[in-house]
């Protein structure tokens, strides 16, 4: 269970980082983006990086238990 959430909240993650940069390609930019884009990218980041990251760890955990 545990595990389905650390997967999901990454996937969130990317997909947040994903709209920002497709909205900056297609140069929709306002003041309201600009400032969530601010406020969401960098927990974004660290999100998408260090979960999947913690899951593999996890995952050699497990594996090297049995």
């Amino acid at each position: 269970m545990k595990m389905n959430i650390l997967i999901i909240i990454s996937i969130i993650a990317w997909l947040n980082i994903g709209l920002f940069y497709f909205l900056y390609l297609n140069e929709i930019e306002t003041i309201l983006i600009g400032v969530f884009r601010e406020l969401t990218i960098i927990p974004s980041y660290l999100c998408g990086i260090l979960f999947p990251a913690w899951i593999l760890i996890r995952i050699v955990k497990k594996k090297l238990k049995l």
